[in-house]
């Protein structure tokens, strides 16, 4: 029955839709607000018991005015009702200490409230509300001091009434301030097992995502796997088809259709054996498929130097296997069109970031393209125009003492 009365009292003005920090701040108002409200009525009880009923009867109307503090924070003004509340305690304070004089140890409530301010109010927010309140609280016993808590003295209160004040204000004050402090205890206590079980939580969840990522890498893994196999087993078709074949055009089809495979299956290959399963290292993929073409054309490759100025970048499967594609498109070009009639031949392949952008540069000096070349229905040509526009770059020719190729693309992290 009493904790269903306390979190009923500590919960009034909390909506649904508060964060944790807020309802704090609430409920601590609320808590602190119940503890003057039976400090001050049961004073008031005293009073009216050693015949001061003016003074009785002032508390138990200050118990209606931290009523009034609940109903304020009820219309969730709960700044106002945590000011309001503090203000109204250091008056009463004020009053009634100067009121019963020195030695009634009215004076002793005053701890109550130097406790209270951090306890009501946030330090990281509510700063200056902490200084006017503190402030208030010291101008206030400043002017009973110089006073001699005689400002508005009873002159009908007897030594042996102070006596008697002292006795019980010593005592419930110094209840009250340990149940105060157990009240601090027992929310500090209580944040400390929310916040390990949050820590808890949020451990279990990263303990989830963690097992769904590694799960996630194996089937990639796998993925990148399966994929590159059953790539190696259309290639090896291809291989088969190129050796029963007779027709010499049906093998160069095949060929190059064998190598635009080729070029996939590396880039599933790298990704399988990377530990990052969505980046290839292009510098390592472009000298894998180099060799590739290289076994493809052995008659011309033995012929042709081929330069490399390869920047050091990672590519995500996105633009790996277009870019890949494109270059193997240039490169087999190279090999079959750009030296007929020369005995040697120098290819130059240069890849590197300028900004955003990367760059491939691909010539040679060999004999050059066609005077009509943008005009043929050359399948090579369409791929690489198909392609860049998949990369969404920029492409360029320029047939002058051989073949100079320009693409420019964005770099996607």
């Amino acid at each position: 029955m009493l904790k269903k009365f306390w979190r009923f009292i500590s919960g009034i003005g909390v909506q649904d839709h508060y964060d944790e920090k807020q309802i704090k701040r609430i409920n601590l108002t609320n808590q602190f607000n119940l503890l003057v409200l039976l400090t001050v009525v049961f004073n008031g009880i005293h009073n009216i018991l050693l015949n001061d009923v003016y003074s009785g009867l002032a508390l138990e109307g200050l118990g209606i005015l931290c009523m009034v503090g609940y109903w304020i924070n009820h219309k969730h003004f709960h700044k106002f009702a945590t000011s309001f509340l503090m203000f109204t305690i250091l008056t009463s304070l004020f009053y009634f200490d100067s009121y019963a004089g020195l030695g009634s140890g009215t004076y002793l409530f005053y701890f109550l409230v130097v406790l209270g301010v951090p306890f009501v109010f946030d330090y990281k927010t509510e700063r200056l509300m902490m200084l006017i309140h503190g402030g208030i609280a010291l101008s206030y016993l400043s002017i009973n001091l110089l006073t001699h808590h005689k400002l508005f003295a009873n002159p009908l209160i007897s030594e042996e009434d102070r006596y008697q004040m002292f006795i019980f204000n010593i005592f419930f004050s110094a209840v009250t301030v340990g149940f105060f402090i157990y009240l601090n205890v027992s929310n500090n206590l209580r944040e400390n097992y929310l916040y390990e079980q949050h820590i808890n939580e949020r451990m279990a969840s990263e303990k989830t995502i963690h097992q769904a990522l590694e799960e996630k890498e194996l089937l990639l893994a796998e993925l990148h796997h399966r994929v590159k196999n059953n790539m190696a087993i259309i290639s090896g078709l291809f291989t088969f088809t190129i050796d029963t074949t007779q027709s010499e055009e049906a093998k160069i089809v095949l060929l190059e259709s064998k190598n635009r495979i080729q070029s996939m299956s590396l880039i599933h290959n790298k990704l399988f054996k990377s530990k990052d399963l969505s980046k290839i290292n292009f510098s390592e993929y472009l000298n894998e498929l180099l060799k590739e073409i290289q076994a493809s054309y052995p008659s011309t490759s033995n012929t042709v130097i081929v330069q490399k100025n390869i920047s050091d970048i990672e590519l995500n499967v996105s633009k790996a296997i277009p870019c890949g594609l494109i270059l193997n498109e240039l490169l087999t070009n190279c090999y079959k069109h750009a030296f007929k009639g020369k005995e040697a031949g120098n290819i130059d392949i240069l890849f590197s970031r300028e900004a955003t952008k990367l760059k491939l540069t691909v010539k040679d000096n060999g004999v050059g393209l066609k005077p009509d070349y943008d005009k043929s229905e050359s399948i090579g040509l369409t791929v690489v125009h198909a392609l860049s526009d998949q990369l969404e770059g920029t492409y360029s020719y320029v047939s002058h003492e051989g073949t100079h190729f320009e693409l420019s693309f964005e770099h996607a992290n």
